[in-house]
């Protein structure tokens, strides 16, 4: 069998991926605020079954990112093996880092035309799920076509969740769907997309994301200093952790998602466009004081402070001067680990490893330090924090150097000098507290 043949018989690849803006969640109601878009996901499989032979499912769509992982194993395997990338068209979905990181992965594919014919051709079948202005669509995206004549006119001024939810309009959702699911098809029968690699979101940069001297103001950082399975100290269990500093998630089971999608889906709700990295950052990344001038929220876990290197690593930081950098202090009283004992010896580490960090940090809220004891605590505080660590950011301009001046350098490395060479950064007068009760 020829290696095009066997991939497009690989039983495990979807026909389709639908890529779609996941619904906020609005407190714990229990309602599935993604029940149309699940909907319309289950007919378009219903038509692909009846127009195709495929043999593997016939589309994929992620029900569990925002009840579990960032990244799973399933969802890297469908967008690396597809045959055809379905994005919602809406205005949350131009907004949200996963959707452009998604279009990202997808778009990396190499494709050809199975006739042999020349160009490269697209693999990509938008639908419009709400009507979208033509301003809010991204430039890098604008040639690709959503609305054709065949869908119908109510299509194009309603969308499909207006189709869908007026039930005088539903020939019109009906045929709309049905012409969706032969736009799939006819791309799939046409278009040869080459497998490709299994890559994590957070690693790759976001599509629909404006260029750089537009994206500055808006960018928030949200660093992850946490333990992984890899440098866990002794005594402490890993139920809370994963392959990277990513994963943690101190309040599981009761809040299944990791704290880094937490924060991801506030910032983006909030109107900020998140940037999400772990501490020390990966070489490449942003590693000095000049590199991010940002707002900036780092979500501590204390037990990172047990290991002496990373505890230098944020005695370091400490030192930085970042006025716009706050500070989030989960920790789970239900945690077996977390006796009042490891609590206030933890609580002393991080006190003398973060004094400016931390001290700043109460002037956006007491409670966000102290250490937050559940999840539902977090969700509330960590916006106080993100616009607090805005405030700051406008309060307190980056100062400009000449280029001879050059940049003071984080180094994360000890250095026997250092106390001798580093410039000492007095902390701010600490501001009256807005609110005792944050």
């Amino acid at each position: 069998m020829a290696p095009t043949e066997s991939w497009r018989a690989d039983a495990s690849a979807p026909y389709f991926f639908l890529s779609y803006a996941h619904a906020p969640r609005n407190g714990s109601d229990g309602v599935d605020r993604d029940m149309w878009v699940h909907r319309l996901f289950l007919e378009l499989c219903e038509h692909i079954n009846e127009m195709t032979d495929t043999v593997g499912p016939p589309g994929f769509m992620d029900r569990r990112i925002r009840a579990g992982e960032v990244w799973s194993e399933e969802l890297a395997h469908s967008l690396a093996r597809c045959r055809v990338f379905v994005p919602l068209y809406s205005p949350r979905f131009f907004r949200s880092t996963w959707c452009g990181r998604e279009w990202t992965v997808f778009s990396r594919r190499a494709t050809r035309h199975l006739s042999g014919e020349p160009g490269t051709p697209s693999a990509v079948v938008p639908a419009l799920w709400s009507p979208v202005a033509s301003h809010q669509l991204p430039q890098e995206i604008g040639n690709v076509q959503y609305a054709h004549p065949e869908m119908g006119s109510r299509y194009h001024d309603y969308g499909l969740y207006g189709l869908i939810k007026l039930s005088s309009y539903r020939k019109d959702y009906q045929r709309a769907v049905l012409e969706l699911a032969r736009r799939i098809v006819n791309v799939g029968n046409n278009v040869l997309v080459e497998p490709g690699r299994r890559t994590p979101l957070e690693t790759v940069p976001d599509a629909f994301a404006p260029p750089p001297d537009a994206r500055t103001q808006k960018t928030l950082r949200i660093t992850v200093a946490a333990c992984a399975y890899d440098c866990l100290p002794e005594g402490r269990g890993r139920g809370y952790y994963g392959e990277s500093p990513l994963d943690w998630n101190p309040f599981s089971p009761d809040s299944p998602a990791p704290l880094a999608r937490v924060a991801t889906e506030i910032a983006e709700r909030l109107d900020y466009r998140p940037e999400v990295t772990e501490f020390p950052h990966r070489p490449g990344t942003a590693d000095t004081v000049g590199d991010f001038d940002g707002p900036e929220v780092v979500l501590l876990d204390r037990w990172l402070l047990r290991d002496a290197e990373h505890r230098e690593q944020l005695r370091r930081f400490d030192k930085c001067h970042r006025p716009a950098t706050g500070l989030m202090v989960p920790w789970n009283d239900a945690d077996p680990d977390s006796s009042e004992d490891v609590e206030t010896e933890l609580a002393d580490e991080a006190a003398a490893a973060l004094p400016r960090k931390l001290s700043q940090s109460r002037q956006a809220s007491h409670r966000a330090v102290e250490g937050i004891s559940d999840h539902e605590s977090f969700g509330e505080l960590l916006p106080y924090v993100m616009q607090w660590a805005a405030a700051q950011h406008l309060r307190n301009p980056p100062v400009r150097r000449s280029p001879d001046q050059g940049t003071p350098r984080f180094r994360l490395r000890a250095d026997p000098d250092d106390d001798a060479r580093t410039p000492v950064h007095r902390p701010p007068v600490e501001e009256e507290d807005r609110d005792d009760q944050l």
